[in-house]
């Protein structure tokens, strides 16, 4: 290949990327923008902590859950980019219904639909980025697609506390013709419009050409789940390591209510401080974790990405158990610094991971499994079993800190262990696939 077509093939691929990644930005606006309202939504629909965590993350799940599997699956066979369209499609409609609930079923339904259509993205997003890189190289770009987890999420605090503040400053009701005067609900529909003018950007996108398959015809149900049942010491721990990440980001569901009840922080304040730290945190984060597993995996190291992800709940674990006891909301934010950036480092890690060690043919089906319990486990029992305890066991809304607290150490430790046992079958099928594929080129 010439300099100049590899030039235009590397700015293709990464035109890609960034277009990937802007799509998952826009996804957690929308996933994570229901965190920053949960008081006044809470209050508008009457609802206790318990029904309050779950509309939220659970009510996402699931279908995101029922779904993923089913996107997965097609995403090994169909084209992708009008695969990806279509879930934008749905996403984006079903953020702008939530500002129409007038109950917590109507909420329920809405945030259901959201999970649905997000469903679609990462499944074909992963499995894109790794037609469009080789093996040594595919963790940056992983990297700068899950920055838009930090991203997103960010921006859902900044600009959605941003907006809540403008709407809530008197004569700022752009939606009243449609009876929308509620500043919660204007920024549902603020937040969900703009990305549908993705869905034609990605409708004439071109499909990469697909690479390192180890089988002539898709595999079946059949053949995937005894690929999966045949490897199941090298992926249990993997989907474990990805699925604590997980919960501890979907228990910060309770990150402004926490800063709220604890230390007496404003919801704009809150939003903007911790939108910010997501962004910083989260991009040094997700960019450490693609860089360490690209440059320990070219020095030999094959379970690279998996050892970043060890070593990130390492530093993980007892930062964010003391964060939320803290005296100050100043000094909880000096722990939560680095064990965002530590999260982003292992969540970047376990996507690269997947990849690294599942043939073509599997990758969007892999991925949807992966979503399917780890990124369940997080948005099921990571905002319940902090509202658990706090409603039921400490029976006492101030002690949110602690129940926090001891629902990430616990999970925290039991993966830890896991993720330990795990690295040498890990390392032993990265080799085997290696030798199957050859390790092609883009």
């Amino acid at each position: 290949m010439t300099e100049a077509r590899q030039a235009r093939s590397s700015t293709h691929a990464w035109s890609i990327v960034a277009l990937l990644t802007l799509a998952y930005i826009l996804s957690f606006i929308d996933r994570q923008i229901l965190s920053l309202l949960v008081e006044p939504i809470r209050r508008d629909l009457g609802l206790s902590d318990f029904q309050m965590a779950w509309v939220g993350p659970p009510a996402f799940a699931t279908f995101f859950l029922l779904f993923g599997l089913v996107f997965g699956r097609l995403a090994d066979r169909v084209r992708r980019t009008r695969l990806i369209a279509l879930g934008i499609g749905i996403w984006c409609l079903m953020t702008t219904a939530c500002a129409f609930a007038d109950s917590a079923i109507e909420m329920f339904i809405a945030r259901m639909g959201v999970g649905l259509g997000e469903a679609v993205l990462t499944p074909c997003a992963l499995s894109l980025i790794s037609d469009l890189f080789t093996r040594d190289r595919v963790g940056k770009p992983i990297g700068l697609y899950s920055m838009g987890v930090s991203l997103g999420s960010s921006l859902a605090f900044i600009l959605g506390g941003a907006l809540f503040a403008w709407l809530t400053t008197s004569g700022h009701d752009p939606f009243a013709a449609f009876g929308i005067t509620a500043p919660w609900r204007e920024t549902f529909l603020l937040v969900g419009l703009p990305g549908l003018l993705l869905v034609p950007v990605f409708l004439m996108m071109r499909e990469p050409v697909r690479r390192e398959r180890i089988g002539v015809a898709p595999p079946s149900i059949g053949d995937t789940a005894r690929y999966l049942g045949s490897r199941s010491r090298v992926f249990v721990p993997l989907f474990c390591g990805k699925a604590v990440f997980n919960f501890i980001a979907y228990a910060h569901f309770w990150i402004v209510p926490l800063f709220q009840r604890s230390w007496g922080w404003e919801l704009k304040v809150t939003g903007t401080v911790w939108g910010l730290t997501l962004l910083v945190s989260g991009i040094v984060g997700v960019m450490l974790g693609g860089w360490l597993s690209d440059r320990w995996y070219r020095a030999g190291r094959k379970d690279a990405a998996l050892r970043v992800v060890w070593g990130a709940l390492l530093l993980t674990l007892p930062l964010h158990a003391l964060a939320p006891l803290m005296p100050t909301g100043e000094l909880a934010l000096a722990l939560f610094v680095p064990a965002l950036i530590a999260l982003g480092a292992g969540s970047a890690a376990g996507s690269t991971a997947t990849m690294l060690v599942t043939p073509n043919e599997y990758r969007g089906q892999m991925t949807a499994l992966s979503l399917l319990i780890a990124s369940g486990l997080g948005q099921l029992l990571g905002p319940t079993s902090v509202a658990f305890l706090t409603q039921f066991v400490f029976r006492d809304p101030a002690a949110l800190g602690l129940s926090l607290s001891i629902a990430v150490l616990v999970f925290s430790l039991l993966a830890f262990a896991v993720l330990h046992w795990g690295l040498r079958y890990y390392r032993a099928e990265v080799r085997g696939l290696e030798a199957q594929v050859g390790a092609e080129r883009a």
